[in-house]
């Protein structure tokens, strides 16, 4: 098995993990878009899944070096910093549910340590010049299965960031209106 492959691998639990995190427990079960506390929290959750599609498209879609390479780590660092800002906003943001859950805190324990391992292994497969900025922008290509599946994640990661900026924005036009005039 190839080093992308299981770095796909560990793409497709993070996905999995993300996917039910994010749907289930952030917009059915708590909806944390409509709650005041959480609306810092859940803006960092669009930031997220803004640049997730991205940072995939970048990392597993083509095998990318140079300039490109050089936005996917990018994108990735932003990700991490958007990440710690959610760890600190998520105490105050969850009070009133009564704090996180072992399962989430469990699966969030669980996604960054998937991240980290998809991270680390797609890009320390590189060559050394593919970091170069002079160098080519697209290196060999992946295998058919790395890159169908760095395509359908970024594409099917496209709507997922649809949903939340539309319930940011659902939520933001009814608190408006909530206040007095």
């Amino acid at each position: 098995m190839s080093i992308e492959t299981m770095s796909c691998f560990f793409l497709i639990l993070f996905t999995i993990v993300a996917t039910v995190d994010g749907l289930y427990f952030h917009l059915y079960k708590y909806r944390l878009y409509e709650k005041p506390e959480s609306q810092k929290e859940h803006a960092l959750h669009t930031w997220n899944s803004f640049l997730f599609p991205f940072t995939v498209f970048f990392l597993f879609a083509e095998n990318f070096s140079g300039i490109f390479l050089w936005i996917a780590v990018i994108l990735t660092f932003v990700t991490l910093i958007i990440e710690f800002c959610d760890v600190f906003e998520e105490k105050k943001s969850r009070q009133a549910l009564g704090g996180l859950t072992s399962l989430e805190y469990s699966m969030h324990f669980g996604m960054a340590g998937l991240r980290a391992v998809f991270t680390t292994l797609i890009l320390a497969n590189k060559p050394w010049f593919a970091w170069s900025f002079t160098g080519p922008l697209l290196l060999y290509n992946y295998s058919n299965y790395v890159r169908f599946i760095g395509y359908s994640i970024a594409f099917v990661g496209i709507p997922i960031f649809i949903l939340h900026f539309m319930l940011m924005l659902k939520t933001k036009k009814n608190i408006l209106k909530s206040i007095p005039s």
